[in-house]
């Protein structure tokens, strides 16, 4: 063992010790009494003198006299908790003033300070027993003895007997002190002492769940011979200590499971409001979608009348033209009539689009052509404060698609881009022929604008149905777009950023062949005796397009139910070549009553027309090619060529 002026260590502890020597000696070297003033500084902290035997024997024979005769045993057991308590308090807060004061921060160095203070002012002189264990840890156990402790030597010069360790509040400073400097709970217990009559005062230190073991380890008095050594029992204050410890303990995992209950609580209550909100949210999608759909079946009764009007406008403005002389005003305002109800037509197509998917008709079709088209309707829907762009490619740009899905594609990435520039703004409509590879040419459709753009979360989203940023918006807009071109075998993708704009762009598979011509752009005249049978519940519908076929050279036959046409095709005394019939009529509809017709007719021929912008009933007949349909309202023109081809074929 080597040691200090006011200390004795272990031979590996001695340089540490030395240092903290040096550091405590400056420290207490500058004192400074200035009794005037009632002071005591020592480097600049005020300190106090008080008599040992005052914090020892004489306060637990104060304590005895408030609680009075009889009661020896319970003043002292709160003299020595309070005496504990107070001096364990002490040690902490005079380590934690001294190590910041002094910068130390290893917990080794910080302990050695302990001590050597301890000694200067004027608690004891500390020897340290090799067999200590000084780490942040459980296994934590100092064993130091007090040959002069202060407690030890005032009930010594008392001439009072004790039964029980004495120097409380030695143990309680040593086990504050250590506690803050290895930020590890620790308590101390004297287990031999001079006021009991044992050569020396020692003590133990240890966690509170390790002091019992400790204690019972290194309790003996070994100065003593076996048959005059004291029995043991462990002090009540280091009991209380354990179960204060155990409570601390108990308190900290409670507060923890506490904690981590309320978490669990707050997570169940956010996927419950998530879920709730998503239960909601999928209510009203489905809502909307009933809704839409019930609109889309009304507006498909609706648009069915309205064709069924325009084809009347359409069908006798265009008769009416062909017979006013050539260059007359008369002939101008007819093809105006005309024009006009073609246009009303192509925007009835498309608005019915977004309620019902419509009867699919894949054909080769010119992008350019459609995009021209399409911007010269929409027009008015893009309004006068947006600035329209075009760059068309010059090369033949043709896909395989409806014209009607394609149309809605080109309607929808305009509008949404109209609605992307509130205030006003540049919109580009682009189109692009991308040859490579070879194998897999590509048309390319953009459609550009320069609003407020979007940022990540948003354009991850931007496909999703029923997703959108505009008030009142349904969502199915961008949705409807992707669903369509990914079922024509393309591709979609957005660039956008915030405040620059979005640049949609669509790839679609080049069709290896060119756009032909509409063949049913071009009148054909009838042949000799050709006739044909017009079934159409609709008088100026039917008085249309009899004129037509008439002025043609057909024979035209007219009936105004599906039994009346029956009963013409039974009587056996008419030529029939070809039947022409609406779809949706009063009790027997078209496909019922072709069907029937043929039965009586082999060769008969059928043509299909309809003012519905979905025809449930002839949509997997049209689509495999097996059926005709003419569209509601067309040209007169187009009745002709159509009637043409059918009977040609």
């Amino acid at each position: 063992m080597r040691g200090t002026r006011t200390v004795r260590v272990p031979a590996e502890m001695e340089r540490v010790f030395q240092q903290a020597e040096r550091l405590v000696a400056g420290y207490f070297a500058t004192r400074r009494e200035r009794p005037e003033r009632g002071s005591i500084e020592i480097s600049g902290e005020r300190y106090l003198l008080v008599r040992a035997a005052s914090l020892s024997v004489e306060f637990f024979a104060l304590v005895r006299e408030l609680y009075g005769p009889g009661h020896d045993a319970q003043a002292d057991e709160f003299s020595r908790n309070l005496l504990y308590d107070l001096s364990h308090g002490l040690g902490r807060a005079d380590a934690r003033h001294f190590h910041a004061r002094m910068g130390l921060t290893d917990p080794v160095a910080r302990l050695a300070a302990g001590p050597v203070h301890f000694s200067h002012t004027g608690w004891a002189f500390v020897d340290i027993d090799p067999r200590s264990c000084v780490i942040a840890g459980p296994e934590y156990v100092l064993l130091y003895e007090h040959p002069h402790s202060f407690e030890a030597d005032a009930w010594l010069a008392s001439g009072t007997f004790v039964d029980a360790p004495a120097c409380i509040m030695n143990s309680g400073y040593s086990a504050g002190w250590c506690q803050e400097s290895f930020g590890l709970r620790l308590v101390s217990a004297e287990v031999a002492c001079r006021a009991c009559g044992d050569s020396t005062c020692r003590f133990v230190m240890a966690p509170p769940d390790r002091i019992e073991r400790r204690l019972e380890e290194f309790a003996t008095e070994p100065s003593r011979p076996a048959s005059r050594r004291r029995p043991y029992g462990i002090p009540d204050l280091v009991i209380r200590k354990r179960i204060e410890d155990e409570l601390y303990r108990a308190r900290e995992e409670l507060e923890q499971r506490v904690r981590e209950r309320t978490a669990e609580l707050e997570r169940a209550n956010r996927r419950l409001r998530e879920e709730i909100a998503e239960r909601e949210r999928v209510e009203a999608e489905l809502v909307q979608a009933a809704r839409l759909e019930a609109v889309g079946r009304v507006a498909g009764g609706i648009a069915h009348d309205f064709n069924n009007l325009l084809a009347v406008v359409i069908g006798q403005a265009s008769l009416l033209e062909r017979q006013l002389p050539e260059g007359s005003a008369e002939r101008g305002m007819a093809g105006e009539i005309r024009s006009v109800g073609q246009e009303a037509a192509q925007l009835t197509t498309q608005l019915m689009g977004f309620g019902r998917a419509g009867i699919c008709r894949v054909e080769p079709l010119d992008l350019n052509e459609v995009v021209r088209a399409n911007l010269g309707v929409l027009h008015r829907l893009i309004g006068e404060r947006i600035v329209v762009v075009t760059d068309l490619t010059p090369d033949d740009v043709v896909v395989r698609m409806d014209r009607g899905q394609l149309a809605q594609v080109v309607m929808n990435l305009v509008i949404n881009a109209r609605d992307a520039m509130p205030d006003g703004g540049t919109l580009t409509v682009r189109t692009a022929v991308v040859a490579e590879p070879a194998s897999a040419p590509q048309a390319v459709l953009e459609v550009t604008d320069t609003g407020s753009g979007m940022d990540e979360e948003t354009v991850a989203r931007v496909f999703d149905p029923f997703f959108s940023t505009k008030p009142g918006g349904t969502g199915l807009g961008l949705a409807t777009v992707r669903r369509v071109v990914t079922g024509a075998g393309g591709s979609i993708e957005v660039e956008s950023r915030p405040g620059a704009g979005s640049t949609f762009r669509i790839r679609l598979p080049r069709a290896p062949e060119t756009r032909q011509p509409c063949r049913d752009g071009a009148p054909g005249t009838a042949r000799a005796g050709e006739a044909v049978l017009v079934v159409e519940d609709q008088p100026p519908v039917r008085r249309m397009m009899v004129r037509a076929l008439e002025r043609l050279g057909y024979v035209a036959l007219e009936a105004d139910t599906p039994e009346a046409a029956l009963r013409l095709l039974s009587a056996g005394d008419r030529r029939v070549d070809l039947l022409i019939t609406d779809v949706v009529m009063p009790g027997m509809n078209g496909p019922e009553l072709a069907a029937r017709a043929v039965a009586l007719h082999p060769a008969l021929k059928v043509l299909f027309v309809s003012g519905y912008p979905d025809d449930a009933l002839l949509r997997d007949g049209v689509e495999a090619g097996r059926m005709e349909l003419l569209a509601k309202p067309f040209l007169a023109e187009q009745l002709a060529a159509r009637v043409r081809r059918i009977l040609d074929t």
